[in-house]
């Protein structure tokens, strides 16, 4: 049965809002007036109207059953398809507005304010409801809202949006509902918002254009193979020459001749091999395999590596303070990450810790941990484990500006290594023959 997401007139004037579940929407007003309300806005709500739709895990784990008895076609027919005749513009410009980084940032610090300012949740959720611009976040901002109304946590919420709320920032929320400090926990979470969103726009800002750098050059050089090569031929009868053109030109002309030629059997090798790559990583062989490498590869693991660990040690630390165990901080703290190869660490850790072990040291086996990391832990769990976890995370921090140093020194080395190749390729098939052909022209000129 559908539901509707609603906002009603109260009989001593107040504005309220809720959700009722109803065969249609004509039948959703009349139970509110049935209620003495006056409904002044109603909407039926989708699973699938917008692109950060919150997350219902009780229909996923019944559909994951279901998919291992049937056929993966019969559980695609149970999607329910939109009806294009309720759908408003609104629910096409939410579907399709951005939620950005610097957005949600916005948002956490203003609810930070409002409680540091003494608004209950519900009067901090309302005015950032009503001053929200962004139409996709105010949507779940009313979401959130009318589910800490009817009594949810602000976390449980949270978590059901992973691609607007990461798991690190719903599990401070968590710490912060449960120990009763949430304005602290927001300003933890607000931190840590800021701290990964300029990382992120510093490995952007290395990485990308290089990348585009590459693949302009490759391009280019295909171009000028393909349109400039076959012209060699008319400039030598220009000339007069009786030259030959070189072999190295001949034979860059068949390649890419032959890849224009044959782009449709390229094509779906190319397609084919993505395809088994994709398949492969989704295998849980596959998947451990490839998030190994992608810790462990050179230049950019490193940096991968100890951002992993930044949030790991961020998440254990949060726990400890709040004084819970290593097994139970190691528990909840797993959820931060969805590299097999790092959850792999941890689930021997939780084991370890479990039957009286070290838990770091399937961390350092596995090389995610560096020795001075597992001298600093070894001698905080002597002393002050919460402490000394600090003291690791400023030395994490250090670690990652290194990492993203030397990933920004390394990038345009690499970039500039493949450009000398592809000018000296360019130059062998393209320039050297037209040169010769000039200067002999000019030689033999009256």
């Amino acid at each position: 049965m559908p539901s509707y997401k609603y906002r009603v007139l109260m009989e001593n004037g107040k504005i309220g809002r809720g959700k009722v579940t109803a065969i249609s929407k004509s039948k959703a007003i009349e139970t509110l007036k049935d209620d003495s309300l006056q409904p002044i806005f109603i909407k039926r709500l989708y699973d699938n109207k917008k692109k950060y739709k919150r997350l219902d895990y009780k229909k996923i784990e019944k559909a994951n059953r279901v998919a291992l008895a049937q056929d993966i076609r019969k559980k695609k027919t149970n999607k329910k398809p939109l009806n294009l005749k309720e759908l408003t513009w609104q629910d096409i410009k939410i579907r399709f507005t951005r939620i950005k980084r610097k957005d949600v940032i916005t948002f956490v610090n203003n609810l930070y304010i409002l409680k540091k300012a003494k608004f209950n949740n519900v009067q901090a959720l309302q005015s950032l409801y009503d001053g929200e611009t962004n139409i996709a976040l105010k949507d779940i901002i009313e979401d959130i809202l009318i589910g800490v109304q009817s009594g949810e946590r602000l976390h449980t919420i949270m978590e059901s949006y992973p691609k607007v709320f990461p798991p690190l920032f719903v599990n401070f929320i968590r710490v912060g509902e449960e120990s009763g400090n949430l304005d602290s926990a927001l300003l933890y979470a607000r931190d840590y918002l800021e701290e990964a969103h300029q990382v992120r726009k510093e490995v952007k800002r290395a990485i990308i254009p290089r990348v585009l750098q590459f693949v302009g050059i490759l391009v280019a050089m295909f171009a000028a193979l393909v349109i400039g090569v076959p012209l060699l031929e008319d400039v030598y009868a220009m000339f007069g020459s009786t030259e030959e053109v070189p072999a190295a030109t001949m034979a860059a002309l068949k390649a890419c001749q032959w890849i224009v030629d044959n782009g449709f059997i390229i094509l779906a090798i190319i397609g084919a091999i993505v395809l088994a790559f994709y398949l492969y990583v989704h295998s849980p062989m596959g998947r451990y395999r490839w998030d190994k490498l992608v810790l462990t590869m050179p230049v950019v693991g490193p940096l991968v590596n100890n951002l992993t660990v930044n949030e790991f040690f961020q998440a254990m630390l949060l726990n400890l303070r709040n004084g819970m165990r290593i097994q139970e901080s190691l528990e909840i703290s797993k959820n931060v990450t969805s590299n097999y190869y790092f959850l792999s660490a941890i689930e021997t850790g939780k084991a370890n810790a479990q039957s009286g072990g070290s838990w770091i040291e399937p961390f350092e086996e596995k090389g995610l941990f560096k020795p001075m990391v597992r001298e600093m832990i070894t001698i905080g769990m002597k002393t002050d484990l919460t402490e000394m976890m600090s003291k690791v995370n400023d030395y994490i921090r250090i670690e990652i500006k290194e990492s993203l140093d030397r990933l920004t020194r390394w990038l345009p080395d690499i970039t500039y290594s493949f450009v000398g190749v592809a000018l000296i390729a360019f130059c062998i098939t393209v320039m050297v023959p037209l040169t010769n052909v000039y200067m002999g022209g000019f030689i033999q000129m009256p």
